[in-house]
């Protein structure tokens, strides 16, 4: 089973399958890290050359185009709503 850890801009983390099933979210990275290898512990042999060589792939978050033009827009609207309210 392949598994990858997305991190969130909150510095969440969520077990996620390699067809997109999210499995699990945990407090960061490292607490994701600790359930795969729990899990491989329970359901890998130690024998099979699966449970050494499979390690997690980590996809930190990093702001996307959209994200900046989200915070842009939404900056935009908070200063023309103070100025609304305060004229």
């Amino acid at each position: 089973m392949f598994c990858y850890i997305k991190e969130w801009p909150n510095k969440m983390a969520s077990l996620i399958t390699a067809d997109g099933i999210v499995l699990c979210t945990c407090q960061n990275t490292d607490e994701a890290q600790q359930i795969w290898r729990d899990w491989k512990q329970q359901h890998l042999k130690p024998t099979t050359s699966a449970a050494t060589e499979t390690e997690i792939e980590i996809q930190s978050y990093s702001p996307t185009v959209t994200d900046w033009l989200k915070t842009v827009v939404a900056g935009f609207y908070a200063r023309t709503e103070k100025k609304v309210v305060n004229g």
